[in-house]
């Protein structure tokens, strides 16, 4: 807990960061050749930057429409023999001496090949992650099928705060879309100093802080200045971004020789840390920012409660928002994030997944352009475990509301929208608060549009009879005479959504609604926005048929009234 808190005072006080190191001399792609004795750095366990051998294999060229030339290197040493290289190694410098003995960094470790071991591997030029691509020099050796072949060390996306089934969720969906997806622990226990980003150290390309941490993780490449390069291939490669640039723990690297994208590869399980500055840019061949000044971000508070024990968890999350760029992944780092984290809340205020579990969850967002808060409560009764891997069905329901609630945001096209805040209580207890409709008591006589009251028989699930009295408002315009008014109550919430498919969607693909042909404006203002988003809420009490409309009868605040019942009433005027 002291290393998130650690993480979140820095979103206040970034100049505690240290200052990214001065340039180092390149080396241009031409004058690198085959059999050159160099180094490599990088973090193997916590942060302390280690170095390895790598030698030239060769330069090598393919298809100029592909990643461009790539500098095959293999690599040694007591760092890296028993484990090779995976993802997180991504960016990791290979720096070789020149004609005169002076250390120059050539390129970064960027893609694998398969090679059995991930001993070998393949580098960006140095030149294009600084954002020149360079040409082949006449030395390349023409290895089409090798490229073909290169597969980027994708920056595993980890997710601290997490755990149990959800964890294993997450990894589900990672699998599903070709990118590793790890839950992590938030830190070593108690704090580490921010780091210096600096050369071979470990670096994360932050989506959020705080208590539930969600970041790529890769190495730095090169620094100049406060300015800082990274990862030797894209993150998302979607350009322009306003992410958090931050610092990284390694807790070791996990050994997996086979390099088999089906079975897995050697990777770094590491922990996105302090936030030190703003990560910039997003490009086919790099990823780069500044130390200094943090993006905006949008504060998540959670609150949840275990009504059984009074037992209360309090978390705090700062969200990185890109609002003001457009949302370049198509929807918002708010859809990913505040899901994940309602439902492991969820889950922690009970201690347990039960399948049968009540529960509310009350959402306030803000959003700078409306006058008022969007408030929106839930009430969740299950009888069953998700189908889906969360575990917890009333976990997965709430986290489904909120991405329902703040996924609206990415439907809105006549202008922008800037979420400032969210804040999500949840009110949970064991068992299944669910009673069914036995007898509804009316007066004899009733008048259309008065409001009466209704006396009613419960049978509680697995438990005794009980009977309560609520207000119900006759229809105003319900004919005179005998008429029969029927009863239909709510049944329990099932597992219909599929919470990590949508979380899959948001990692992958734009929330926009897809209409064929011309297309749909969607909210045309924000007051309809607002309304939309509203409607996430549910009425989950009893309704009343009358005259062939159904309107709301009544509601329990303690159960979830289910069956059917009537009663016969006689209207007068």
């Amino acid at each position: 807990m002291r290393a998130r808190l650690a993480a979140a005072t820095l979103l206040v006080l970034p100049c505690l960061a240290a200052p990214a190191e001065a340039a180092e001399p390149i080396m241009p792609l031409s004058q690198v050749q085959a059999g050159m004795r160099c180094t490599g750095a990088s973090v193997i366990r916590g942060t302390e930057v280690r170095t390895f051998n790598a030698e030239v294999i060769d330069v090598v060229d393919g298809d100029p429409t592909q990643i461009g030339p790539r500098i095959l290197v293999s690599v040694s040493g007591p760092a890296v023999d028993a484990t090779g290289v995976g993802p997180g190694f991504s960016g990791s410098p290979i720096t070789c001496p020149d004609g005169a003995g002076v250390p120059r960094v050539v390129g970064a470790i960027s893609e694998s090949i398969g090679e059995y071991g991930g001993k070998v591997v393949l580098a960006a030029p140095i030149e294009s992650i600084l954002g020149t691509q360079p040409a082949a020099p006449p030395q390349a050796k023409a290895a089409r099928s090798t490229l073909r072949r290169a597969r980027p060390l994708s920056a595993p996306l980890t997710v601290s705060g997490v755990r149990g089934r959800l964890a294993r969720g997450l990894a589900s969906v990672g699998r599903r879309i070709g990118r590793p997806i790890l839950a992590v622990p938030a830190g070593p226990l108690g704090s580490y100093p921010p780091q210096q980003l600096r050369p071979g150290a470990a670096m994360a390309v932050g989506y959020s802080a705080g208590d539930f941490s969600v970041g790529a993780i890769g190495t730095v490449a090169y620094t100049d200045g406060d300015a800082v390069w990274g990862f030797g291939h894209p993150n998302d490669g979607v350009g322009r971004r306003s992410l958090l640039l931050q610092d990284a723990y390694v807790f070791r690297v996990i050994n997996n020789p086979n390099v088999v994208e089906e079975i897995g590869t050697t990777y770094k399980l590491a922990a996105s840390g302090h936030p030190l500055g703003t990560l910039s840019d997003d490009t086919l061949a790099s990823v780069a920012g500044r130390v200094g000044g943090l993006p905006p971000t949008i504060p998540m508070d959670i609150h949840a409660t275990d009504l059984d024990t009074g037992a209360r968890r309090d978390y705090r999350t700062q969200i990185a928002d890109e609002t003001d760029l457009d949302d370049p992944m198509g929807s918002t780092a708010l859809n990913f994030v505040a899901p994940v984290a309602v439902s492991q809340a969820a889950t922690a205020a009970l201690g347990s997944t039960p399948a049968r579990a009540t529960g509310t969850m009350c959402a306030r967002l803000t959003v700078r352009e409306l006058s008022d808060p969007i408030r929106v409560c839930n009430r969740y009764v299950t009888g069953s475990l998700d189908e889906s891997g969360i575990g917890s069905l009333l976990a997965a329901r709430a986290g489904q509301d909120v991405l329902d609630l703040v996924s609206q945001l990415d439907t809105y096209k006549a202008g922008r929208v800037h979420p400032t805040g969210l804040s999500v209580t949840l009110d949970l207890r064991r068992g299944q608060r669910q009673a069914f409709l036995r007898e509804v008591d009316l007066p004899a006589h009733v008048r259309p549009g008065r409001t009466v009251r209704a006396k009613v028989r419960l049978q509680t699930f697995r438990g005794p009879s009980i009977t309560r009295s609520y207000r119900v408002r006759i229809p105003p315009l319900l004919g005179r005479g005998l008429r029969n008014l029927k009863f239909a109550g709510a049944d329990i919430d099932g597992g219909q959504e599929d919470l990590l498919g949508g979380l899959g969607d948001v990692l992958t693909v734009d929330l926009e609604e897809e209409t064929p042909g011309a297309g749909s404006l969607g909210p045309p203002t924000v007051d309809a926005l607002a309304r939309r988003m509203r409607e996430v809420q549910r009425y989950d009490g009893v309704m009343m048929r009358a005259g062939g409309e159904d309107i709301k009868g009544f509601r329990d605040k303690e159960w979830r009234i289910s069956g059917r019942a009537s009663a016969t009433v006689r209207v007068t005027r």
